[in-house]
């Protein structure tokens, strides 16, 4: 709070003599309902609202950006069981739950359930958990776009005769509300595969840049869910590794979703990859609104209250409020997480958002974290008032050791004070083997772009080596993130999104480069054809050789070789294309099954991208092509041996 731009009443001095120790607490609620549910719970229990309803009053106006509900009462929820079995099923669809999602593997079901059976689904022995879904959020900052001149894509097709034909592109984001109207306008083609269209634009806008980049590449879409959820976000990537893409493309964000592990998000992009799917994901706009930093007690000596002092962790004087402003007219969504692995947290932290100018307490989130439970609190306030106001964050470590500390924001906060640009790209776009997309703008990183690198302190797979960080040891792997950049600000066809800002903007130009890559590669044809058929002929192996032909060939920017802000740097699709061109045979083929001998001699089959015996078909047409030369000199040996 030390900014030109913070009243100078702010009253956050007194906050360190306050008891953080005394929890609130809704008593008789079942533990295994997340605290943000049992809020909205207990305040409509409070009226009529679960009943018959009151005078001008309706269940929906107790949804917050935590928490949906519908107009009738009932409330949008994530079912965690030990055991996802049909039985188990009926007994919530019983207590009326209306389920949307079923994801056996997590054994999570997502669904609608009314408000008054939610404690009676708790009650349940195989529930374990009970909580909101974790929402996602399109990436998306303040015609034919511009950035196919920029980064030489126009030129890549005019000069090297590709489009994109035969390689199939699927987008993820939140709907395609005026996809007719693009088709009519010629903006997209009349073929565009819709598994589920979502609500909204965002996707028509990422289809249009694709198909200006690509023209001849087979679109797909698929939503996640009305509002976005990370179970129909898997569901999405299950349609189109099912259903032949080569190239995955979307825009969301999930603040709920591990910042220090692969969460389930993660590991489904992942496993796209490793399915032989190119896999683009906008790296965020958080660069100007995020945080870290290792806890540090404002006063060692106070054992009843230990309050993070963001100033000492920033190198400044003591500060224990971190200040965020609000525009007018909206929300801001504080999420806390800290460097303990999701199911397994024992450090207890706790976030509050208070007043500056009262002191006043405007929401909290004190969650109970004693070993098996999740290093996250969420917290959020709202802005109903036709001026910007300013709020202050302030954490306490209720209990245990001290770890790294990260929030991110959501909707409209922004830091005025400790923001921290580094390490905020986060969740599915650092997984192993996606390509993060960071915004450039006229040439530059635009200086919301999130910025790298993403530190995972419990990977999946350890690919670095383990380093201490002072407790425990946990595995700590830095990666390289974003991978690389792509221009934003560009210039749709459709409605709210003429000029289309942000990371969302830059991913599907990148998708659209692969497009062209893998078409200049040769894959096009075959590819085609096992589209056809629901599969992919691409590898794991091959999806690397993509990313490294689009890295190789990128423009640097400063400084000098890779870096957490522009990656390996501006993308060059006619330098990604004419290096794809030129690659001798393309990517490296998948030999058959064996030892790559297949015609047991010692001899050694090349094989194309399609699988097919390229030395042995040249061999074989060299034998046709000589067949009448040999006729006719048999024909003359035995003339003259008569």
């Amino acid at each position: 709070m030390t900014s030109d731009l913070i009243p100078e009443t702010s009253a956050l001095e007194d906050v360190d003599g306050r008891d953080f120790s005394n929890r609130q607490t809704s008593p008789g609620m079942n533990a295994k309902i997340s605290p943000s549910l049992t809020r909205v719970l207990d305040k409509m229990a409070g009226t009529a609202a679960l009943r018959n309803g009151a005078e001008g009053l309706s269940a929906e106006d107790f949804s917050t950006p935590l928490v949906k509900v519908d107009d009738e009462g009932n409330v949008q929820v994530y079912v965690h069981m030990s055991e996802s079995s049909g039985g188990n099923l009926e007994q919530l669809k019983g207590l009326g739950l209306m389920p949307e999602v079923i994801n056996e593997d997590l054994k999570i079901v997502q669904g609608w359930i009314p408000g008054g059976s939610v404690e009676k689904a708790a009650e349940l022995g195989f529930v374990s958990r009970i909580t909101p879904p974790s929402y996602g959020h399109t990436r998306v900052g303040s015609v034919t776009t511009e950035g196919d001149g920029i980064m030489g894509s126009d030129e890549a097709r005019e000069t090297f005769g590709v489009d994109g034909s035969g390689i199939k592109v699927g987008v993820i984001s939140d709907g395609v509300d005026s996809l007719a109207a693009s088709q009519l306008s010629g903006d997209l083609p009349n073929i565009v595969q819709v598994g589920d269209p979502g609500s909204g634009d965002e996707g028509t806008a990422i289809l249009e840049i694709v198909h200006d980049i690509a023209p001849g590449a087979d679109l797909a879409f698929h939503g996640s869910g009305v509002p976005i959820t990370s179970l129909g976000f898997i569901e999405a990537i299950e349609f189109f590794t099912n259903n032949g893409a080569d190239v995955i493309v979307d825009d969301i964000g999930f603040l709920a979703e591990p910042f220090f592990q692969d969460g389930s998000v993660a590991q489904a992009a992942a496993g796209a990859v490793d399915n032989g799917i190119v896999y683009v994901s906008s790296a965020g706009n958080d660069g100007d609104a995020h945080y870290q930093a290792l806890f540090l007690d404002t006063d060692p000596g106070d054992e009843e209250t230990e309050l993070h002092d963001f100033g000492l962790a920033a190198g400044e004087g003591s500060d224990v409020g971190m200040t965020i402003e609000v525009p007018p007219n909206r929300s801001s969504i504080v999420v806390l997480q800290w460097s303990n692995p999701f199911g397994e947290a024992s450090d207890d932290y706790d976030l509050f958002l208070f007043d500056p100018d009262t002191d006043d307490i405007l929401d909290s989130s004190t969650d109970t974290q004693n070993g098996d439970d999740d290093p996250i609190e969420v917290a959020g306030v709202e802005n109903n008032t036709a001026v910007t106001l300013f709020y202050d964050i302030v954490i306490n470590k209720f209990s245990g050791e001290d770890q790294t500390l990260e929030i991110f924001f959501n909707l409209g906060g922004i830091p005025v004070e400790f923001n921290v640009s580094e390490n905020s790209v986060y969740g599915h776009p650092a997984a192993p083997g996606v390509i993060s997309v960071g915004a450039t703008f006229e040439g530059d990183v635009d200086f919301f772009s999130s910025e790298g690198p993403s530190s995972i302190f419990f990977p999946s797979v350890v690919t670095a080596a383990a380093v201490e960080t002072g407790r425990a040891a946990p595995l700590l792997e830095d990666r390289e993130t974003p991978t690389i950049v792509a221009p934003n600000r560009v210039s749709t066809s459709v409605p709210g999104f003429f000029n289309f800002a942000g990371t969302s903007a830059s991913a599907p130009h990148v998708a659209g480069v692969a497009a062209l890559v893998l078409q200049a590669l040769g894959f096009g044809a075959d590819i085609e054809s096992a589209n056809s058929a629901g599969s992919s002929i691409i590898t794991a192996r091959q999806v690397e050789e993509v990313t490294d032909i689009i890295t190789g060939t990128a423009d640097d920017l400063p400084p000098a070789g890779f870096d957490n802000i522009s990656g390996f740097g501006s993308i060059n699709a006619f330098a990604a294309v004419e290096e794809a061109i030129g690659d001798d045979g393309g990517p490296e083929p998948t030999p058959p099954p064996g030892d790559g001998d297949s015609n047991g001699s010692g001899g050694c089959a090349v094989y194309g991208p399609g699988g097919n015996d390229i030395a042995g078909t040249a061999f074989a047409n060299t034998l046709i092509l000589l067949i009448p030369v040999l006729i006719t000199a048999l024909g003359f040996l035995r003339r003259r041996i008569q």
